[in-house]
């Protein structure tokens, strides 16, 4: 039975893709259905080897002579759990999913797409749609994708939001990995559970600037403390986060000592109280602290250490504000700290529209690291999107919404858009971005206005049938 208004298509597609798992590189699913869909309707379909999909529609009768334009969703979304299928729920016309992120980064986008596709008055010029993959994982896909999978210079990126905003230039991004090697030994120290949690996390480009704390630098200040305070810590597993791009919410780490209980509780007492008066936007925030069962082995205590002073030491969060805007210029988002049976690896994205920039920040981290033995691996490194004044589509967009008795507001962001890859394939492509309004991508808080995806499905109709 559908939770959704079958009635209203993008409504229908949204709930339809909703059902079918697609994370990033495991959009092999979503892109069966998506085949269906076109080959149902005898519309042009292309997959290539990197997962991105091409949709193509001809135009309405009497356009067939205009250009082209290009629609871009991604097609993958970030689970915080083992990708399943949604159960959504809707309350105060608001969707959202069950004990999960929503997907409707960029499932909204699919879905417009879909209705557009669908729509037999749809007055149209030659209709390109594209499906990009593994945007979330650094934007794999687009990084992948060739020229020759579309003709247009002109494009609406579906990864936008807000309904009546367009962004205007975006922030490059580089994901990096710290690798910590590590040895470990026997241990017969009594054993310790540090749970930290309760933050709010977020996305690591439209948050990070909002005074959030970040989990795995406080998780790091608790150890570092109860270092300074002379207990011996002997680290047995560590974890922190779920994607680069994601503030992380939550560390554990399990750990052995043989400072007394109430010496470690004290300190990880008076840390919580100082990151509670630091950050007061985060009136959830925990910190337990509980004797477990006996490990028989831990990191030798030189690496328990160092690694411990590493994480204090690495940056995190924003870095330089930007001059103009009310956003930051650079930042780095430690979102990821897991361990493998060698190493410890801290997953890290670093965001700014200067590439300088982006590798000024890599080399801090890259010195912080060298000191205790660490090592940095590059996984991608992507392009900004520069501000272009003259923009027809955008022109084109606010007329459409001024119709409305509406205003378009032109926003600069610090999220990395595939905007600025498109944008460095094809210089002279006119891009906007469009999207209805959607609250905390991301998180399991993360829900979407069901009536703003209606209007803008509208809105992208009126906006074919203008230019």
């Amino acid at each position: 039975m559908s939770v959704l208004d079958a009635s209203v298509p993008v409504f229908r597609y949204f709930e339809e893709i909703s059902a079918i798992p697609r994370p990033s590189r495991g959009e092999d699913a979503v892109n069966d259905y998506l085949e269906a869909f076109a080959a149902a309707r005898g519309l042009p379909c292309r997959r290539d080897e990197a997962k991105n999909l091409l949709i193509t529609r001809p135009a309405s009768p009497g356009r067939e002579n205009e250009p082209p334009i290009l629609f871009q969703s991604h097609s993958d979304m970030v689970y915080l759990d083992p990708p399943a299928p949604l159960k959504l729920r809707v309350e105060e016309g608001w969707v959202s999913a069950e004990n999960s992120t929503l997907g409707a980064d960029d499932g909204a986008g699919t879905a417009l797409m879909l209705a557009l596709l669908d729509d037999p008055e749809l007055s149209r010029p030659p209709l390109e749609c594209l499906f990009t993959a593994a945007e979330e994982v650094g934007m794999q896909g687009v990084l992948h994708l060739g020229k020759d999978m579309f003709t247009a210079k002109r494009m609406v990126n579906l990864d936008g939001m807000g309904e009546t905003e367009t962004c205007v230039t975006s922030s490059g991004s580089r994901r990096m990995v710290l690798h910590f090697p590590v040895s470990f030994s026997e241990s017969l120290l009594p054993c310790y559970l540090l749970t930290l949690g309760g933050l709010l996390g977020g996305h690591s480009g439209a948050e990070i600037g909002k005074g959030r704390a970040n989990s795995i630098q406080m998780g790091f200040r608790v150890l570092y403390r109860l270092l300074e305070r002379g207990a011996d810590i002997r680290v047995i597993r560590i974890a922190a986060g779920s994607r680069e791009n994601a503030i992380p919410s939550d560390f554990r780490v399990l750990f052995a000592s043989s400072a007394p209980l109430n010496l470690l509780e004290a300190a990880a007492r008076q840390v919580l109280e100082e990151q509670r008066a630091l950050y007061k936007n985060e009136p959830d925030l925990f910190l337990t602290l509980e004797e477990t069962e006996r490990v028989n082995t831990a990191m030798i205590p030189e690496d328990s250490g160092a690694l411990i002073s590493m994480g204090y030491l690495l940056p995190t969060g924003p870095q330089v504000p930007s001059p103009e805007l009310d956003i930051p210029l650079v930042s780095l988002n430690l979102g990821v700290l897991e361990q493998t049976e060698s190493e410890v690896q801290f997953r890290m994205s670093i965001r700014s529209p200067l590439q300088g920039q982006r590798e000024e920040v890599s080399r801090q981290v890259e010195a912080v690291s060298s000191i205790f033995g660490g090592f940095l691996t590059l996984e991608s490194d992507y392009p900004g999107w520069p501000y272009r004044p003259d923009s027809p589509l955008r022109e084109a967009l606010r007329r459409v919404l001024a119709e409305e008795g509406k205003e378009l507001k032109e926003l600069s962001l610090h999220v990395g858009l595939e905007a600025g890859i498109f944008s460095s394939l094809c210089p002279e492509m006119d891009i906007i971005t469009y999207g209805p309004i959607e609250e905390d991508c991301h998180t399991r808080r993360e829900r979407m206005d069901l009536e703003s995806l209606r209007r803008s499905c509208g809105v992208l109709a009126r906006l074919l049938a203008l230019i």
